[in-house]
C-alpha cells in the first residue's frame, strides 16, 4: 500500500455530522470546565464560612461545569443544520493551519 500525502497552508472542508460533534465535545469540555472554574470563583467570594464554601464547591461547580458541557453540546447538535447549510452555500468553510491531504493506493 503506498501512501502520498499533499502538504497545504488553506483548505476547504465541510464537516459531517459525526465529526463535527467530535470538535464540538472538546470544545464543550473547555467550555463546562470554564464554567467549573467561574463558577468556584463566585461562590468562593460569595460565601461566609470557609466550611460551606468548601462543601458547595465540590458539588456546585461539578454540576456547573457538567451542565455547561450538557447544554453546549446540545447547543452544538442543534446548530449542525445551519453550518451544513453555511458550508453548502459557501463550498465549504474555509480554515488555515497545517493540512494533508493523504491518497492511499492499493
Amino acid at each position: 500500500m503506498d501512501i502520498q500525502e499533499q502538504y497545504s497552508n488553506e483548505a476547504r472542508i465541510q464537516l459531517n455530522f459525526a465529526s463535527f460533534m467530535v470538535v464540538a465535545i472538546w470544545v464543550c469540555l473547555g467550555v463546562g470546565l470554564s464554567f467549573a472554574v467561574a463558577f468556584h470563583l463566585l461562590v468562593t467570594n460569595v460565601s461566609s464560612g470557609a466550611d460551606s464554601a468548601s462543601q458547595m464547591f465540590w458539588f456546585s461547580s461539578a454540576v456547573y461545569g457538567f451542565l455547561g458541557f450538557i447544554f453546549s453540546l446540545i447547543g452544538s447538535a442543534v446548530i449542525y443544520p445551519l453550518y451544513s447549510f453555511w458550508c453548502e452555500r459557501m463550498r465549504g468553510q474555509r480554515v488555515k493551519g497545517k493540512f494533508a491531504l493523504v491518497q492511499r493506493s492499493i
